[in-house]
């Protein structure tokens, strides 16, 4: 029963995270835009188009961008905290006060843009407090785990973060995509990418997959000497993959006798391939899901992929 709490438990708190990350979003690019006028002014830059600062200058107000950027700083805050209590089993309660300290570090920076307003010296000190916060996650994700791969990537990470304090536009622009980032892998947390690797292995998917790649570009590469409407082999290659996976953009339409020939041949063959590999993937991921031997595998797959910042 309290395993089945637990799991309730983290369930809603996955859900208020992911509509927390959904509500970032759109206030992450409204904070860029509303960013960018009055450092741009402050820095006289003349890389902007003017026609774009123009109409970012008609909706540009003072009071309403530093409302928006705080809204979007405590909208983050308030998923940090959220998704420390989400993960405090697996990583423990030192990260859960990372994620308190983190939060805190965001909404004071939100709280200094509310009360003085957009200037160059108080967005670089949010963008400088933004960025320790954020630094403080790499640092404690090499503390935790130590190999090669995450060193690497949070080697990365620290050195993208420092170069964007040095804007707040590219600061807001990279919490956007923490979110991003964040709310993908909300989505993909059910998918164990262990048990789809041993079912590529199992069935031999990747000839299958390879197969269907090479006739693409063998496809395409054709199509971009016969046909006049894709004289470009990245349009037929466009257009030959929206016929193998039955989207049909209709942005591009084959006129040649040729042409359509290939497209049948092509739409043919990859409403099989596509309905092979569809049906494959379901039956097996569902048989090996369920087998004893996966589950403790699993576990440990998603604790390994819940390497944030």
């Amino acid at each position: 029963m309290a395993r089945l709490n637990t799991r309730k438990t983290a369930n809603i708190l996955t859900v208020i995270e992911s509509i927390l990350n959904l509500l970032i979003l759109p206030l992450g690019m409204v904070t860029a835009g509303m960013a960018i006028v009055p450092l741009a002014a402050l820095m006289e830059t003349e890389t902007v188009d003017q026609e774009a600062m123009a109409q970012l200058n008609a909706l540009y107000k003072p009071a309403l961008a530093a409302g928006l950027t705080f809204l979007f700083l405590l909208a983050f805050a308030a998923g940090r905290v959220v998704r420390g209590y989400r993960l405090r089993e697996k990583k423990g309660k030192d990260f859960l006060r990372l994620s308190f300290v983190q939060a805190a570090v965001f909404v004071i920076a939100g709280a200094l843009l509310l009360i003085i307003g957009f200037d160059l010296q108080t967005t670089t000190i949010v963008s400088v407090l933004i960025a320790l916060a954020l630094i403080a996650g790499r640092v404690f994700s090499i503390i935790r785990n130590h190999r090669l791969r995450n060193v690497i990537v949070s080697i990365i990470a620290i050195l993208v973060i420092i170069f964007c304090a040095l804007s707040f536009v590219f600061m807001c622009c990279l919490l956007f995509l923490l979110a991003v980032f964040e709310l993908l892998s909300i989505v993909f947390s059910r998918i164990s990418f262990t048990i789809l690797k041993k079912i590529v292995v199992k069935t031999h998917a990747a000839e299958i997959i390879f197969g269907l790649v090479l006739l693409i570009v063998t496809f395409a590469m054709l199509l971009t000497f016969f046909e006049p409407n894709m004289g470009e082999f990245k349009d037929a290659l466009w257009y030959c993959f929206a016929i193998v996976t039955t989207i049909g953009f209709g942005d591009l339409t084959a006129v040649t006798d040729f042409g359509r020939v290939l497209s049948v041949i092509l739409g043919a063959y990859g409403i099989v391939v596509v309905a092979l590999i569809t049906s494959i993937i379901v039956n097996f991921y569902g048989e090996m899901k369920a087998s004893p031997e996966t589950d403790s595998g699993d576990t440990a797959g998603e604790i390994e992929r819940d390497q944030t910042v």
